[in-house]
């Protein structure tokens, strides 16, 4: 019988912050503060905050989570998922991306808690944004949001 093995990889952490709250739409991309950047050094990461695109290294696997603090300014469902920096299509789960879908409160308006929208890729060969999917109109995405990435060696 052959079990999975795991073996140990070389790993980079790096984090991105709203420097201030996004009032956000319906197809809106979240926009993170590319100068907030922190990281454990030596990652192949960069973000440009005038797009909201993510750029990743080709030669690296990536795990990255969008913890995402949305004041909707009703009770009506949101949703932020990613897509690719030319594209308003959701990447699926098929192809690593999970999106932050938040239903309806119980009849009262409703300050959500961060949710988080997850992208896991391989040998990525394009750019990522997330992107509002839907939102209650004059909704805010507060700065208690971050960019979380884990880095890792093939």
């Amino acid at each position: 019988m052959t079990y999975r093995t795991t073996t140990t990889t070389a790993a980079r952490f790096i984090e991105f912050s709203l420097s201030s709250s996004q009032t956000i739409s319906t197809g809106s991309i979240i926009k993170f503060d590319a100068t907030s950047k922190r990281t454990t050094g030596g990652d192949s990461v960069s973000y440009d905050s005038a797009t909201g695109i993510l750029t990743l290294s080709s030669t690296k696997r990536y795990w990255v989570q969008a913890a995402v603090h949305c004041e909707r300014s009703t009770r009506d469902p949101y949703n932020l998922y990613w897509v690719t920096n030319s594209s308003t299509t959701e990447i699926q789960p098929s192809n690593g991306g999970f999106e932050a879908f938040i239903l309806s409160g119980d009849g009262t308006i409703k300050t959500s808690s961060s949710h988080v929208a997850s992208l896991m890729v391989d040998s990525p060969s394009t750019g990522f944004r997330l992107y509002v999917g839907l939102v209650p109109s004059n909704s805010t995405i507060t700065t208690r949001s971050s960019l979380f990435i884990v880095e890792a060696d093939p």
